[in-house]
């Protein structure tokens, strides 16, 4: 038990995480850790503050590990089909140098914390994780783009499919509802989304804050922008150009986007009968150009598995189970 005046208990272990995570209801998980460094600080909670930090970290730990096995998924899938090295695109972009020098950063910042010297680096920390992982979003729109252009647009599921089994195995099956109940996945299921999209960087101020409402059915987290295929900037955007199931049989979902209809939709819905979560995404409907602002992206996690609407499984091309 906390001593009368003590600081809150921010960060706390978690057994079915299996590291540690920051507490608080789910309203308070839409709050910025860029921000909660900024509270902690300017309330004297010095050693909170660097335990923030670490936080951050981890938050874009989980964007920049997702990547990585992205990137060389689709590497190995271009070289499957026939594509020479020199044509892929983004093929001379390395994030390693910029991440050690994240973690540097970082590691200074909370070392300045502990002793009292205030958040004079955060925002460079923010920033230069900004950076990198829009850099890196860019880098796939554009492998997308390109195998949409190269082999056609139906070959996205394809491809996708190659590049994301081992991020299913690694982050989605923990939700096979074959060998756990729903109820028992809510936890995982929405840390992790508030978690990912803080790493995200998403909000109008990249920040990394969420909205979230709560109804008797569901939560539901709003993006404005998401921090990555919500993103106005991208130049050259491949959107789909007709339905797919693989797109909720939308036109102007954003390549990138698409993947979220994959692995949180579509790919366990084949394996389990259901989705994880059900996503409103961002449309284009001006075309690749990049210049139409997107709406906002929704996720919406329902409290139980009848609360889920028929109308989520057919546009997947799916039929909801008995």
């Amino acid at each position: 038990m906390s001593e009368p005046g003590s600081p809150p208990v921010v960060l706390t272990w978690s057994e079915e995480l299996g590291k540690r995570v920051r507490s608080g209801d789910w309203a308070d998980q839409g709050v910025s850790t860029v921000q909660k460094i900024e509270e902690a600080a300017a309330a004297g909670r010095d050693e909170v503050a660097a335990e923030l930090v670490d936080s951050f970290m981890e938050e874009a730990k989980v964007c920049y590990r997702v990547y990585a096995v992205w990137w060389d998924g689709f590497r190995d899938w271009l070289a499957q089909a026939g594509v020479e090295p020199h044509e892929v695109p983004g093929a001379s972009f390395d994030p390693e140098p910029a991440w050690a020098a994240l973690g540097a950063a970082a590691g200074t910042l909370g070392n300045r914390l502990r002793i009292g010297l205030g958040t004079a680096g955060l925002e460079e920390l923010r920033e230069g994780w900004r950076v990198l992982h829009d850099r890196w979003v860019d880098e796939i729109a554009g492998v997308l783009a390109f195998v949409a252009a190269r082999f056609g647009e139906a070959t996205l599921e394809d491809c996708y499919r190659h590049v994301l089994e081992p991020y299913i195995q690694e982050r989605y099956m923990p939700y096979d509802l074959r060998e756990r109940s729903w109820e028992d996945t809510l936890y995982r299921n929405l840390y992790s989304s508030f978690e990912a999209m803080r790493g995200h960087l998403c909000g109008p101020d990249r920040r990394g804050d969420v909205e979230l409402t709560e109804t008797d059915d569901a939560w539901t987290l709003s993006f404005a922008p998401c921090g990555s295929g919500g993103r106005p900037e991208p130049a050259e955007l491949g959107v789909t150009t007709e339905p797919h199931d693989w797109a909720w049989n939308e036109a102007g979902v954003c390549h990138y986007c698409a993947h979220c209809c994959f692995a949180l939709e579509l790919l366990p819905a084949e394996r389990w009968g259901h989705p994880v979560r059900i996503v409103d995404p961002p449309l284009r409907p001006q075309g690749a150009s990049g210049t139409a602002e997107p709406t906002s992206c929704r996720w919406t996690i329902y409290k139980s598995l009848d609360a889920i609407p028929d109308g989520a499984y057919r546009r997947i091309g799916r039929t909801k189970p008995d």
